[in-house]
């Protein structure tokens, strides 16, 4: 029986979504729940394994071999990446349908005693700093052992098959397209906003192409590796020099490492895109554009803008860059929607709020009266099968209640992208999680790959014939017309025609 390779639940063969979790199933087209079928860009396709064996050494006396079980429950595939310190491993979970999971190994070669608890305490301090955090641009972390008989640590989380921006540059004929750099950067200004806002903040301190992944399934950048950022306290001095040359800032090389030294090496990533020239390649000086060719002397189809944006993200004083991660992101966002529209966007200062206007909120809320789901999909017209939650066709989410209202996303020419809101009760709008149980039934991941939008965002409540938007305590906010920013556990009234904006994503409310 064929198997959801995300959540592993059980599929019909040629269903392209998987009818529990919405999952694309394209990338296991086979659906043998072994995990093969398409190697993706990577090349990393999973290939069943009839016969585990036990762990013997490779050539190099190093790698586990196909087919080694770990913890009883993961069997190995191949590897798929490492360095001096450990290897990375491609295996399946058997304990979940054969899930595809990477298994991370720290091998144990060193010269000394202090030298090898170093390497332990960095392993499961990056073990225990992944496992804390909770973002779509950080893989999740399913498991940490370790492995008595081979004195092996173990960290088992998702795995991601989309390729890292390495091989994506070099497909690309050395040079990545603008608008993708774009997206991209804005998707790494989130994720490091995300960690630098940590209490105390981490630093990643080796952002370069090699360690950005795009997942195959989500189309979303991935920040992977952690194995040397580090929690920094904001007056912390000393910080071990670690890191990528070319990439790596000037202050990181005396100690003084903070949270303005992963723009400069995002700035580095995106004129190594950009341009296909590698910073390594003249690490001291190649930023010093009083001596060195500028990006668009490198390559002339680099908007004025963009390279305003990369030279300001590489200066040598931190002071001179971006102050945050986040705004950053702010200029990146209003450069993509130049690239776009064509337009020019004024970009407010970071922070800065609107006004908020209270408005009177019914005293109580209808209960929710569940209904029965129809036989077919509102969407594609298509069977559903009993139990399921997404149309195993379209992917679009089941009615289970009934709808009258309707959200329609603002931006786009898709005819899909609306979503009904029930006349009775509640409608969670958001974006999906299905380790965590998060099923909205307004999911815009897809229409939000800069992922502003919380998993639990706002709710629609119904009321009699009034309906009610209440912002949940989201990250970056609810707007009611442009002006009105919700506050958390005080809904206001929704009148045919509002717009909602819920991060960077805009959708319009019409009323039955």
């Amino acid at each position: 029986m064929p198997f959801c390779a995300e959540c592993g639940a059980s599929t019909a063969a040629g269903d392209p979504y998987c009818g529990e979790c919405g999952a694309s199933q394209r990338l296991n087209p086979a659906g043998n729940g072994s995990g093969s079928g398409s190697s993706g860009p990577a090349g990393l396709g999973t290939d069943s394994v009839n016969n585990p064996s036990r762990s013997v050494n490779s050539p190099t006396g190093l790698q586990l071999a196909s087919g080694t079980i770990l913890a009883n429950r993961y069997r190995i595939v191949k590897r798929i990446g490492g360095g001096g310190m450990g290897s990375v491993y491609l295996a399946e979970d058997l304990n979940l349908a054969n899930r595809p999971v990477a298994v991370k190994e720290m091998i144990e070669l060193f010269a000394d005693e202090s030298t090898r608890q170093k390497a332990i305490e960095d392993f499961k301090r990056e073990s225990e700093m992944l496992a804390r955090l909770d973002h779509p641009s950080i893989p999740t972390i399913y498991q940490y052992f370790f492995d008595q008989s081979r004195g092996r640590y173990y960290l088992v989380m998702k795995y991601i098959d989309g390729g890292d921006l390495a091989r994506r540059q070099r497909e690309s004929n050395g040079r990545v397209s603008e608008m993708t750099v774009t997206r991209w950067a804005i998707e790494a200004c989130d994720v490091l906003d995300y960690i630098h806002s940590q209490k105390p903040p981490i630093i990643y301190r080796d952002l370069k192409p090699a360690n950005l992944m795009v997942d195959g399934r989500t189309n979303r950048l991935m920040l992977v590796d952690f194995g040397i950022a580090r929690f920094v306290a904001p007056t912390q001095k000393g910080v071990t020099a670690i890191g990528t040359m070319g990439y790596a800032p000037p202050e990181l090389f005396s100690g003084n490492v903070e949270t303005r030294s992963d723009i400069y090496s995002l700035g580095a990533t995106m004129f190594h895109l950009l341009t296909g020239v590698d910073p390594q390649d003249n690490p001291l000086l190649i930023f010093d554009f009083s001596k060195n060719q500028r990006p668009r002397q490198l390559n002339q189809s680099i908007s004025v803008r963009m390279e305003e944006l990369i030279i300001r993200a590489v200066e040598h004083k931190p002071e001179k860059r971006f102050p945050s991660a986040r705004s950053f992101g702010a200029e990146l966002e209003a450069h993509l929607r130049f690239l776009r529209e064509g337009t020019e966007v004024e970009i407010a200062p970071v922070g800065e709020i609107e006004e908020e206007a209270p408005q009177k909120l019914a005293d109580e809320k209808a209960e929710q009266i569940p209904v029965r789901s129809g036989a077919v999909c509102d969407q594609c017209g298509e069977a559903i099968s009993a139990g399921d939650i997404y149309c195993a066709f379209c992917g679009v989410r089941v009615s289970e209640k009934q709808t009258t209202a309707r959200l329609v996303v603002l931006g786009t020419n898709e005819l899909g992208a609306q979503y009904q809101v029930t006349s009775s009760g509640e409608s969670l709008i958001g974006r999906m999680d299905p380790n965590r149980g998060i099923r909205p039934e307004v999911d815009l991941s897809k229409y939000d790959p800069a992922a502003r939008v919380s998993r639990r965002h706002a709710r629609i409540i119904a009321h009699g014939n009034q309906y009610f938007i209440e912002d949940l305590g989201s990250a970056n906010g609810t707007l009611l017309n442009g002006s009105i920013r919700l506050v958390q556990g005080k809904p206001l009234a929704l009148s045919n025609g509002d717009e909602l904006k819920l991060g960077e994503t805009t959708l319009r409310f019409l009323a039955p």
